[in-house]
């Protein structure tokens, strides 16, 4: 047993089912084309709490998990989906069965956990085996309650990428909360979800949908270390004045710049030397964008499309050219499904993933960066009734992560700058993080 897992102990598992039987109607829900093109990772998502406040600082452990628990039946009747079986890669039975809830007790405060820089502790926070498994043989949903000995806890939900999205987990994670603040009233969070993408994106009519995969949506397993950097608000203010100094964009996005500020500084490490000077790797940057809108708020499953742009030369790599590619494809994007009918908006997202796929295909010496933001997304505010959360981790926020130079966007916990988690492989993490212009701007964070 190694010390970081003999942290954990009294592990106890329970099956938590919806508070209501899902309606015979709603029993069998199809998964839409984007949910079939989607590889089953289970994301991690992780909120931590220090000492509970108020009503619940004395609380013993047993009373504050009997309490979520309680909640979590009521959320899951809302979001019935997560409670059934997968139907192979065509549909879910919504047999209420239920979602696995686990709660440990770790025996470390809960600053330990937090100041890992690498994340290698970040795993205990999660039922073991879960996070980042492209197949598990439990719940759709599964979620833990960790106590730590400073009397703080941590909740941690993942969620089989075949029923949801980021957005629909972050969804998921307020509405629960609300519902556990409010256990009077289930009817209070302003966003009731649908699962209603299949009438948006209809299902393949195959039987055997696996054909409908690519390189893009179920990337290739690997293994990889995490780091996280903070990008101070004053530094993201410094890069945008970089940008509109330098180009026509005169309102850059934190997405935009900090995804392209990463990108150029990770093209920029892995640099060839040769005898003249030195040459990049000709690398493509996708970025993945929700399609929330045009689809409605609540509509939950797996919304979103992907544009790209590629870098040959050295001479590319400039921050605002960078940005600026990627405003001109993301206004290209926009403009397709600004007034796109419901029957267009598969055609014209297959249309992005296969130019995307084609660009890797036709370039497959190339390096391949992915980029996705939940920045805006209401992560901070997930309040169960004693405080918001010091740190909220996210996606691929664990050891050994499954997949290379995957990098994932989120507001800072003071809503003044932006986090990055970066997924590489070891010896290009090493390197990256060593780069001078890389710490000039963005810091290692825990």
């Amino acid at each position: 047993m190694s010390s970081v897992s003999r942290l954990v102990s009294s592990v106890c598992k329970k099956i938590i089912k919806p508070y209501s039987p899902t309606p015979i109607s709603l029993r069998c829900h199809k998964l839409s084309y984007l949910d079939q093109m989607i590889g089953g990772i289970y994301m991690p998502l992780a909120f931590f709490y220090p000492k509970l406040n108020n009503t619940w600082s004395n609380k013993p452990n047993n009373v504050v998990s009997q309490h979520l628990e309680k909640s979590l039946s009521k959320v899951l009747t809302n979001y019935y989906p997560l409670a059934g079986k997968l139907n192979d890669n065509i549909s879910v039975d919504c047999n209420d069965n239920g979602v696995e809830f686990f709660t440990t007790k770790i025996n470390c405060p809960l600053s330990e956990i937090l100041n890992d820089p690498y994340f290698d502790k970040h795993n205990l926070v999660y039922p073991k085996g879960v996070p980042s498994a492209y197949s598990y043989e439990g719940s759709l949903a599964v979620f833990q309650l960790s106590h730590f000995n400073c009397g703080g806890i941590a909740i941690s939900m993942c969620l089989s990428h075949k029923v949801g999205d980021g957005y629909t987990l972050g969804n998921f994670m307020n509405h629960w909360a609300t519902i556990t603040r409010n256990p009077m009233s289930s009817e209070i969070y302003p966003i009731s979800p649908k699962f209603d993408g299949s009438s948006y994106f209809p299902p393949t009519k195959d039987e055997d949908s696996s054909n409908i995969s690519n390189n893009n949506i179920v990337p290739e397993r690997e293994e990889c270390v995490s780091k996280s950097f903070s990008i101070s608000s004053s530094k993201l203010t410094a890069l945008k004045a970089r940008v509109i100094n330098q180009s026509e964009v005169q309102n850059p996005t934190d997405t935009e710049v900090v995804s392209s500020f990463i990108y150029q500084r990770a093209i920029a490490t892995k640099k060839v030397v040769i005898s003249s000077g030195s040459l990049i790797r000709p690398s493509i940057l996708h970025q993945a964008v929700s399609l929330r809108p045009p689809l409605p708020k609540n509509t939950m499953g797996n919304n979103f499309s992907l544009f790209s742009i590629l870098t040959k030369e050295e001479k590319e790599m400039d921050l605002a050219q960078v940005v600026s590619k990627l405003r001109k494809e993301k206004e290209e994007v926009k403009q397709k499904y600004k007034h796109a009918k419901i029957e267009e908006l598969l055609p014209i997202t297959l249309e992005q993933y296969r130019k995307a796929n084609d660009l890797l295909v036709n370039n497959s010496c190339y390096d391949l960066y992915r980029f996705s933001s939940l920045i805006k997304f209401p992560l901070y505010d997930v309040d169960f009734g004693w405080g918001k959360p010091k740190e909220v981790i996210s996606p691929n926020s664990t050891s050994n992560a499954p997949i290379k130079n995957i990098f994932f966007l989120m507001d800072s916990k003071n809503r003044d700058g932006v986090d990055v988690i970066c997924s590489m492989k070891e010896q290009d993490m090493l390197t990256f993080e060593k780069d001078e212009e890389l710490l000039q701007f963005a810091s290692p964070s825990s």
